[in-house]
């Protein structure tokens, strides 16, 4: 059984702007819940065709710390 990960209240925030910017451009985005969650978000952040999508995802993996952020830069390495 997965336990969700403990998000502070800044990651939370930007999570909700993160999911609803996805929600906007596909139509749907993963629940908070889910198990693979940021996962999931770097991946529509490499789907996305949104620069602001882009952006407010590598902000939340910045927020999120290591490895996240260096994941993000992984993908996306002219950003």
């Amino acid at each position: 059984m997965h336990s969700m990960a403990i998000f502070n209240k800044e990651t939370i925030d930007q999570l909700r702007v993160v999911r609803k910017r996805i929600r906007e451009e596909f139509g749907s985005a993963p629940t908070l819940d889910a198990p693979n969650l940021l996962e999931d978000i770097l991946n529509y952040s490499t789907q996305s065709k949104d620069a602001i999508t882009k952006s407010q995802i590598r902000q939340l993996m910045e927020i999120v710390g290591e490895p996240w952020s260096d994941r993000f830069l992984e993908l996306h390495p002219l950003t």
